[in-house]
C-alpha cells in the first residue's frame, strides 16, 4: 500500500520531468503580388512580419490533437511533452478549401497534398527543441500551387 502511495505522489513529478517549455517567434515572408513586373531590387526583399493572432493545429506523434495561437508578436509559448509535433494552419488539418478560392478551380489530388503537408514541425527531446519547415506562406493568391486557372492580379 504504501509502495502504491508513493508511486501515486511521485508519478506527476515524473511526468513535469518529461516536459519542454518552447517558446518561438513565427513568422511569414510576405512576397509581392502586385500586378506589374517587380524590379530586381523588391524581388530580392522579403519582408518577414510576425504570423500574429493566428491559430495552429498540432498533432503529436501520439497523434493527439491540440491547438494554440501565436500572440500578436507572432510567439508562442507552450509546454509540451518530448515527441515530435506537426502544426497545421487550420483550413488544411479540418481539409476545407481555402479562404477565398473556389473549389472548381482546385485541382483536387493536388489539394490532398497540401492538407496532408504541415506549415511547421517542432521536435522536443531532451537535449533540445528543434524546428524545420517555418511557416511556408503566404503565397500570393495566383501563385497557389492547385489551381488550373491562374488569374493574375489585375
Amino acid at each position: 500500500m504504501k509502495l502504491f502511495f508513493i508511486i501515486f505522489l511521485l508519478a506527476p513529478l515524473l511526468s513535469v520531468c518529461q516536459t519542454k517549455q518552447v517558446k518561438l517567434k513565427v513568422v511569414q515572408v510576405m512576397p509581392y503580388c502586385g500586378g506589374a513586373k517587380p524590379s530586381k531590387n523588391i524581388q530580392d526583399k522579403n519582408v518577414a512580419a510576425p504570423y500574429a493572432c493566428k491559430k495552429l493545429v498540432f498533432v503529436s506523434d501520439q497523434q493527439k490533437v491540440d491547438s494554440l495561437a501565436t500572440n500578436a508578436k507572432g510567439e508562442l509559448s507552450i509546454k509540451l511533452p518530448y515527441g515530435d509535433y506537426k502544426f497545421f494552419e487550420p483550413w488544411k488539418y479540418y481539409r476545407k478549401i481555402p479562404e477565398g478560392m473556389a473549389e472548381d478551380n482546385l485541382q483536387m489530388d493536388c489539394l490532398e497534398k497540401e492538407w496532408g503537408s504541415e506549415d511547421l514541425r517542432i521536435i522536443v527531446t531532451k537535449k533540445g527543441t528543434q524546428i524545420q519547415n517555418n511557416l511556408k506562406f503566404p503565397k500570393c493568391p495566383h501563385q497557389f500551387p492547385c489551381l488550373i486557372n491562374k488569374h493574375l492580379p489585375r
